[in-house]
Parts: structure tokens; C-alpha cells; sequence
């Protein structure tokens, strides 16, 4: 009888690790196995003058993302505006977060852009240089299910995290300041 006991309680403590170690795969699949869409702003192109701007959606998790839909606060919005924001640069740039959905369908490891405005020297350009916008991207899965992120995204020049990179031979390793 005393055998018979210690079995039972072998299997009854190894019946309880799997149930738990299958949980923890489900809980964990679940998490790993959705899109994950993410925004970034990245440089279209960059010089003395001027720097253009894209603002790139990319879905890095395992499965298709749809009806991804982009939302910012009119007021952050404003917020970032620089001197030169004028109604049709609005218009024009900011229709990323006024249609609905703004990207019908992004496949698993693919991405996708639109212009994103400009900054120029003294705030003459569309975006206040190092300006941070918080969005939130909503979108629903292939199965489904839907999912709403939030995060910020900085207008800044992508191709240099601190603002100095090399450029041409005619400029110093900051663009803009012109070599004689």
C-alpha cells in the first residue's frame, strides 16, 4: 500500500510540471506567435538645407498584421510643429493618422512609408528638430485578434544617432558646415 501511495504522488507531481510547463508554452506562443507593428521616423534625405523625412510602419513579429490604424493627439501634434507647418503641409503629411485603416494588410516581416514633413535650421521646417510625437497603432492580427500599441516616435536624422556622420568630400563630418 505504502508503494502504490509514493506512486501516485510521482505522478499526481509530474501530471502538475506538465500541466504548468504546457501553460507557460501556450502563454509564451501566444505572446511570440501575433504581429508586432512598430512606427519609426527615419531620414529620406538629409543635407544643410533641409532633412526629409518617412515615416516607416514595419511588422517584425511572426504572422500578417490588418487594418493597422495610426493615431496621434492633435495637441502633441502641435506640439511638434515648427514655424514652417503651414495647411497644406498638414494636409499633405499627416494623413497617415486621419485614414482609416491607413494600411489595409502588412505581411510578417515587411514594412512600408509615407512622407513625414521636413525640419530645416531655426525652425523653419515642417518638424522641431528632436520633436517627440506618442502614438498609438491599433491592428488586428490574422486570426483576428486585436492589439493596440503605444509608443513614441522622435524626429531626428536616422542615419546618425548623434547628429555627426561623414558626408561629402565639400563638407566636415557635421553636414552644414562647409569646407573652403
Amino acid at each position: 500500500m505504502a508503494w502504490s501511495i509514493a506512486n501516485l504522488t510521482v505522478a499526481l507531481v509530474a501530471l502538475i510540471v506538465s500541466l504548468a510547463a504546457l501553460g507557460l508554452s501556450i502563454h509564451f506562443w501566444r505572446r511570440e506567435f501575433r504581429p508586432i507593428v512598430s512606427a519609426a521616423v527615419r531620414t529620406h534625405s538629409g543635407g544643410h538645407l533641409a532633412t526629409t523625412y518617412d515615416l516607416m510602419i514595419q511588422n517584425s513579429g511572426a504572422i500578417p498584421a490588418k487594418n493597422i490604424r495610426l493615431r496621434a493627439d492633435e495637441s502633441a501634434l502641435a506640439a511638434a510643429f515648427a514655424q514652417g507647418a503651414n495647411e497644406p503641409d498638414k494636409e499633405h503629411w499627416l494623413e497617415c493618422f486621419r485614414i482609416d485603416p491607413a494600411i489595409s494588410l502588412l505581411q510578417n516581416g515587411d514594412r512600408t512609408s509615407c512622407s513625414f514633413g521636413t525640419t530645416r535650421p531655426h525652425d523653419a521646417g515642417f518638424w522641431k528638430q528632436g520633436a517627440t510625437i506618442p502614438i498609438v497603432i491599433a491592428y488586428e492580427g490574422w486570426f483576428g485578434r486585436k492589439y493596440v500599441e503605444r509608443q513614441n516616435i522622435k524626429i531626428a536624422d536616422s542615419n546618425s544617432f548623434t547628429g555627426h556622420y561623414w558626408a561629402e568630400p565639400r563638407y566636415k563630418h557635421v553636414v552644414g558646415q562647409k569646407v573652403d
